[in-house]
């Protein structure tokens, strides 16, 4: 006669907790992915068709983003949802999208209230992107880290990071100038406002800029351009500095300096 009914029956009381334990693990690891979908789209701007794979890993073959009334589009876009943090009601997942010329890859974490966060992620993008918010030409391709960002609706909560600006050209009415690469340090002023500081890392131009963006809009940028004057004419961009610059004085090195006080 068979022991197995006899073992069963002993130890019931580990037995069921274990196939309760197991029914569950079965059902949380087949959550479709729409609920994983819904998670990353709650209160942040972002949409998502094509969802497939399920709550802790999953797929959008589409995603795209809302801000300050423009749509921008992220591409493919894939995730990884942390267990552990449903514990804490604040949701975390790893998040990657992919474009031609266009990637990010960090942790977005969905809180109370609308608000998101943003950390150790890597950015890349195209500087055509933002070509709507800069009053000139420009080309070049962007790319940031972002240790932390912090965001309710378009509110700035917290900011953290830096940004580079590769293969930078500028249109002056003419032609177009190469003017490097440049880098900038950004924090939040703890106002809901950008603080971030402008230097070159390559090229002709020396830049030490300081930038101030206020909440909910304003703000300003002090500092100093130097190069060797023949650059900018041979360039015919003297006339874009004197949009945003004063002539000021020339080194023992034969660059001139322009200095920069406006308000945006």
């Amino acid at each position: 006669m068979s022991r197995l009914p006899v073992v069963l029956k002993n130890h019931k009381k580990f037995w069921l907790p274990l196939g309760i334990a197991l029914f569950l693990v079965f059902v949380i690891s087949n959550i479709p992915a729409i609920w994983g979908a819904y998670v990353l789209t709650r209160g942040t701007g972002v949409a998502m068709s094509g969802v497939t794979g399920s709550l802790w890993n999953g797929r959008a073959s589409l995603a795209s983003v809302r801000m300050t009334e423009q749509e921008y589009s992220l591409g493919q876009l894939s995730w990884s949802l942390s267990p552990l943090s449903l514990l804490t009601l604040s949701p975390c997942a790893q998040v990657t999208t992919k474009l031609p010329l266009q990637q990010f890859e960090g942790e977005i974490c969905s809180g109370s209230g609308g608000a998101i966060q943003v950390r150790n992620a890597d950015v890349s993008l195209p500087v055509a992107l933002v070509q709507g918010k800069i009053p000139v030409p420009i080309q070049g391709q962007f790319s940031a880290h972002i240790d932390e960002l912090g965001l309710r609706g378009n509110v700035l909560l917290k900011l953290k990071g830096n940004l580079t600006w590769n293969g930078a050209r500028v249109n002056t009415g003419a032609n177009w100038l190469d003017i490097g690469s440049f880098a900038v340090e950004m924090s939040d002023n703890g106002n809901n406002g950008v603080s971030a500081k402008l230097f070159q890392l390559t090229g002709p131009v020396d830049v030490a800029l300081q930038i101030e963006m206020t909440a909910p809009a304003g703000g300003k940028v002090t500092g100093e351009l130097a190069a060797p004057k023949s650059f900018f004419e041979s360039a015919n961009a003297l006339d874009m500095l004197a949009m945003f610059s004063q002539e000021d004085r020339v080194d023992e090195q034969g660059k001139t300096h322009y200095r920069v006080d406006i308000n945006l």
